[in-house]
């Protein structure tokens, strides 16, 4: 009889979920302002399919508030949300649990330099998807290999893998945050030398 892999074969259909899970593209978000009531209710259905269990962490009303006074996300007309804060909360939402907001309003803020929002929101949602099917495909090669070799539990070999994908993570916000960090240097060297210059 061969062996039984219950959990690798519940990550497998949870990873699957997330796989065809597709972000709404610019084009699909609402294109009238909506409420915060609306605003709450449309981005937990998002966030409930991705990235999972965790929407009532990932936006409430009060962070909403707070990311408008920081101006970290536009100021509202008439109190109502258009595309464009929506686009940005859904970038900020996915991206907070591994990096620090100031890092992804630095971003973000680079990135308009050459882009507008919708493009750079459009490639936010290509990236992570393509980020959720280069991890579930990672998932599958372990799982295979468990199932081939035979060696170790599935609980050893999940433990493992969960490990791997920690510091995988932790790595790539280390990066994340350098390069935003060089960015912001760059600029700051940009904006004495023009300063120097206008004062010759």
């Amino acid at each position: 009889m061969e062996p039984q892999y219950p959990l690798l074969d519940q990550l497998k259909e949870w990873g699957e979920g997330k796989v065809a899970y597709r972000f709404p593209r610019w084009e699909q978000l609402p294109m009238i302002g909506i409420y915060m009531d609306q605003l709450v209710a449309w981005l937990e259905f998002q966030f409930n399919q991705f990235p999972g269990e965790t929407a009532g962490k990932l936006i409430t009303p009060s962070m909403i508030n707070n990311y408008v006074k920081q101006k970290i996300i536009p100021p509202t007309v008439k109190k109502k949300y258009s595309r464009e804060h929506i686009a940005y909360l859904i970038m900020i939402c996915n991206l907070k649990p591994v990096l620090p907001i100031g890092t992804i309003q630095a971003m973000i803020a680079t990135q308009l330099k050459t882009m507008t929002l919708d493009e750079i929101y459009n490639h936010f949602c290509e990236e992570q998807e393509a980020a959720s099917r280069y991890t579930m495909e990672m998932a599958k090669q372990e799982g295979r290999q468990l199932r081939d070799n035979a060696e170790g539990s599935q609980e050893e070999m999940l433990a493992g893998f969960s490990l791997k994908m920690a510091t995988l993570a932790n790595a790539g916000k280390i990066l994340a945050e350098k390069i935003t960090g060089l960015e912001g240097e760059a600029e700051q060297e940009q904006l004495k030398d023009d300063l120097a210059q206008a004062c010759e």
